[in-house]
């Protein structure tokens, strides 16, 4: 094993130890392969062949667990799948076992970005395959073990192949994303403007990404704050829908159901600006009825156990809401004042609509958050242009999710 590598000092220009004052980042080493240019948070699943020419390589912590990044040459290159702890249990919010991303998830994901990036886009990604595993489920739990070839496919087990995704662009930067409104503003600084030109920024950026995407016939179905770095870039396609897929998984719909009937392109256009701004819509909702309270009594519920994480440890009905996508309007632009709020949607609106019915869609939209307080389906239809889905809904998650489970998605 060499000696390890002096670690990088600087990245997009700030020493590293600037970074950590605006977000503290875990460093560990990982293994890099100079050949394919991949880097791995471990070698349990590496192929021999490959591990005697990996290299150790200084790493930082991204956004989640799913990820980490490497700084070389003062720019990153992150690394998505292959990642400890892994292969404990199904993450609900990907439907993929913990720390492996499966193949079909990364091919679909390169694929989305390089399509957007060769268009307008920022970050592009490529896709590297690992190998395969034999997955096995018993009740709420999982084992994954490396499936060799020659190998007999055990009962109640499916085979499935892992892999690891590349992300790079040029000022990407995973480990802060839009739902960190402190570290946000702390970010802003260290740049050297202020926190309403940031956000303008990275909004601007957004809005012309999803706008290129939707032309493209690219739907992200995920694309909550989380989803989005401090800088307006777009990630984790993983379970992007194709326009021309459309028609082919409603005919392999075994139940027509209100979600089928929304899942259409003027729907999913809908669901992507709707997470993005209004949160988790039917489950703020939903809540809302459990706990018989006001809409702005459990916003101010979630708002606190979010300051107060621990407060709701073990209690999951409380976890669950300090832990719920409330929306980027809710959560980050009704904490501004009225002139920075209209400065950062109006941002959104010139990115995503076209030039001539910018202005016209800004007055609606405006009208109608003033009107509500909150952004609702009629604004979404404003920036959207769609008509507001019949019953105020949108395709719920479990239905996007569930698409993978059966053709022709499943592999």
């Amino acid at each position: 094993m060499l000696p390890q590598e002096k670690e990088e000092l600087e990245l997009y220009g700030h020493r590293m130890s600037e970074w950590r004052q605006v977000r503290p980042l875990a460093q560990w080493q990982v293994y890099f392969d100079p050949v394919t240019k991949i880097a791995y948070s471990h070698i349990d699943f590496i192929p021999e062949d490959v591990r005697g020419r990996l290299l150790p390589k200084n790493a930082f912590e991204s956004h989640s667990q799913r990820a980490y990044f490497i700084v070389m040459d003062n720019e990153l290159v992150e690394y998505k799948g292959l990642t400890v702890p892994y292969s404990d249990e199904i993450v609900s919010a990907s439907g993929q076992p913990r720390g492996l991303l499966l193949r079909q998830h990364g091919e679909r994901e390169a694929r989305a970005l390089n399509d957007i990036a060769n268009r307008a886009g920022n970050v592009r990604a490529e896709y590297h395959d690992v190998g395969m595993a034999l997955l096995k489920r018993e009740g709420s739990n999982i084992e994954v073990m490396p499936f060799s070839a020659g190998q007999e496919e055990e009962p109640e087990s499916e085979i499935i192949r892992y892999g690891v995704l590349r992300r790079w662009g040029e000022d990407y930067i995973p480990f802060i994303r839009l739902d960190l409104f402190q570290i946000v503003r702390q970010l802003a600084m260290l740049e050297g403007i202020t926190q309403i030109k940031l956000l303008t920024n990275a909004m601007m950026r957004l809005g012309r990404t999803l706008s290129t995407a939707h032309e493209l016939g690219i739907f992200h179905c995920f694309t909550h704050p989380g989803n989005v770095d401090a800088h307006g870039n777009l990630i984790d396609f993983e379970h992007a829908i194709y326009r021309d897929e459309i028609p082919v998984i409603k005919e392999c719909m075994p139940d027509k159901s209100g979600d089928t009937e929304l899942f259409c392109e003027e729907g999913l256009r809908f669901r992507d600006i709707d997470i993005f701004f209004a949160g988790a819509r039917e489950v703020l909702m939903r809540y809302q009825k459990y706990l018989g309270l006001t809409r702005e009594a459990l916003m101010t519920k979630i708002k606190f156990l979010r300051e107060n994480i621990s407060l709701s440890v073990g209690v999951p009905v409380f976890e669950a809401l300090a832990h719920l996508n409330i929306g980027f309007y809710e959560d980050t632009v009704k904490k501004l004042p009225i002139h920075d709020q209209r400065r950062i949607i109006e941002a959104f609106i010139e990115g995503y609509c076209a030039a001539t019915e910018s202005h016209k869609i800004r007055g609606k939209v405006f009208s109608e958050l003033v009107r509500c307080g909150e952004w609702t389906e009629k604004a979404n239809g404003f920036v959207s242009n769609t008509e507001v889905p019949e019953g105020n809904r949108r395709v719920s998650n479990e239905f996007i999710l569930n698409l993978w489970t059966r053709p022709p998605l499943r592999q």
